[in-house]
């Protein structure tokens, strides 16, 4: 089913509890004392909202624009406004369904996560049955975050297949984002050794010394002695599942291949 399908149905589902919504205070947001009845979802206040939502506004009687016209698609756009965080407006696509007396408001695209939003009917644009003017009703709620799903890299220099590298070079695995060890301990200088193999030409494991910097997110590695041996070949792997970033995601095996010059 596509995103488009999925918005609809979605919609449909709000439109049927909101017929069964009117007379529960919880649902009754833009009552007045002349009992004009509105009922917006998302809710007020309501978080963890999916940025693929529709917004809902449910009127308890048929309605009309103040001047006595009819309500359409295209006169929902000055009676309701959509606005993020920021204080901007939002663009949205909107259908009047005169039957179910119900606004659905769609905002272009999809809704940013981890943001607020406010949907606002601004007051005195509709009259109800008895010629009473609606009052303004404001609804804000905020959007779920975005899940990190994606493993922490590290950028690894010299690059993969570099060649005539000085002995003296020392490797950086850079990482992308912060990380700390799998077990949740953070990554210090004394365990950080641990996250990496170095292997020659022949596989025959190096001896190495590394060093962690925590700001720049960095692991430094050299040869013991300070130096690489000319004309060789070396691999550097980093370990799979050795760190973690802040979501949890464990990291995956990645490795650079470089040759020293002579000097």
């Amino acid at each position: 089913m596509g995103t488009w399908s999925r918005k609809w149905l979605h919609a449909a589902c709000v439109v049927v509890l909101l017929l069964f919504s009117f007379g529960n205070p919880e649902y009754a947001q833009g009552k007045s004392p002349q009992q004009w009845d509105v009922s917006i979802l998302p809710a007020n206040g309501e978080k963890e909202v999916a940025a693929d939502t529709l917004i809902v506004l449910k009127f308890s009687e048929q309605i009309l624009l103040k001047g006595k016209k009819a309500l359409t698609d295209k006169s929902v756009h000055t009676l309701v406004q959509l606005r993020d965080q920021k204080n901007k407006n939002v663009k949205f696509t909107a259908k009047w369904d005169k039957n179910n007396r119900t606004i659905l408001v769609d905002p272009e695209g999809n809704l940013e996560e981890g943001q607020s939003y406010t949907i606002t009917l601004l007051d005195k644009k509709l009259v109800n049955t008895t010629g009473v003017v609606n009052p303004k009703v404001t609804h804000s709620f905020t959007t779920k975050k975005a899940v990190d799903r994606i493993a922490p890299q590290a950028v690894i220099l010299p690059g993969h297949g570099a060649k005539k590298v000085n002995v003296k070079e020392k490797i950086t695995l850079q990482f992308v984002e912060d990380v700390r060890l799998a077990n949740g301990e953070a990554l210090v200088s004394k365990n950080a050794g641990s996250l990496v193999r170095i292997t020659d030409g022949k596989g025959q494991s190096v001896a190495y010394t590394a060093t962690w910097n925590k700001s720049k997110r960095t692991l430094t590695v050299k040869p013991k002695g300070g130096k690489w041996l000319p004309n060789t070949t070396y691999r550097i792997y980093l370990i799979p599942g050795k760190v973690k970033d802040m979501a949890d995601n464990r990291n995956s095996a990645q490795s650079s291949q470089f040759s020293t010059g002579s000097k």
